[in-house]
């Protein structure tokens, strides 16, 4: 046994000679440029459009000038270009490693705001999956709660306006599919919500057209002049007004308003007209 053990060792001794005097196997120390050179030149390539050698150039100022104030701007500006190459997980990635890295950096604003457009920009159609809507709308709120009087969180409330059309849109797609299948109660269940969570949209006005549509096919007369009342109140000049006139009343909107009108102009002239 020792035996075995004492010719193993003359032969690790040869191969570790051997390795010691090949200078072939032996890596060079890397030369590093100044730290300003480094930046610079990153940053020049970025302008100029070869994202991923400036990628390489700002990590190295991750890496080899770490603790310079250059090193989270260099987290940065890694963020973005991916973000702007469309390569999302790998941007979530690095926001995520700077908030990491930097939680008290007065860019932790920005870098949240980054997060949100990047849910933002995978937003599908309104037939699809919405999940990148609703994460995004999250991202956003959580950004103007935390920091209300930043320029980001203005920029976040247009994004989540956007985003609440698309929400009311998915719920509309939905009750226009049940209402072709004839499933009412779930059809009026989608309307509603966009009555209750999204009544700053678009479809809001179509919403109570559905509504008093539907409930006009139920036999409901009440809950449908309900309904158009509503419409008429605060979207009297909508084309979906008009549309739910005619089923409500049973009349054409356009030939009765011009009645009215006529009606109107004859109770002006009775008024003002002189009559000794």
């Amino acid at each position: 046994m020792f035996k075995k053990k004492f010719l193993i060792f003359p032969i690790i001794l040869i191969l570790t000679f051997s390795c010691g005097n090949n200078d072939g196997l032996i890596k060079k120390p890397e030369k590093v440029p100044p730290l300003d050179i480094l930046y610079k030149t990153a940053f020049k390539l970025y302008e100029e459009g070869s994202w991923s050698e400036a990628i390489d150039l700002f990590q190295k100022v991750e890496t080899k000038y770490s603790f310079s104030e250059w090193a989270p701007r260099a987290t940065i500006m890694i963020m973005y270009i991916y973000y702007e190459s469309s390569e999302y997980y790998q941007a979530l990635e690095y926001a995520n490693k700077y908030k990491k890295l930097y939680p008290s950096s007065k860019n932790i604003t920005y870098v949240d705001y980054l997060i949100g457009l990047v849910f933002y920009e995978q937003i599908s159609t309104v037939a699809r999956d919405q999940t990148y809507t609703k994460e995004a709308l999250k991202k956003f709120n959580e950004l103007i709660d935390n920091n209300p009087n930043s320029i980001y969180a203005k920029e976040a409330k247009y994004k989540i306006d956007l985003i609440n059309e698309q929400l009311a849109g998915k719920e509309m797609y939905l009750a226009r599919y049940y209402m072709k299948k004839s499933k009412w109660v779930a059809a009026i269940k989608r309307l509603n919500i966009i009555l209750d969570k999204y009544e700053q949209t678009v479809y809001v006005p179509e919403a109570l057209h559905r509504l008093v549509e539907i409930y006009y096919k139920l036999g409901n007369l009440n809950q449908a002049s309900k309904y158009g009342a509503i419409l008429g109140y605060n979207f009297n000049d909508d084309e979906w007004y008009k549309k739910s006139y005619k089923i409500v009343a049973d009349k054409d909107y356009s030939t009765e308003k011009k009645a009215q009108k006529i009606k109107f102009r004859d109770k002006i002239k009775k008024i003002f007209n002189f009559t000794e």
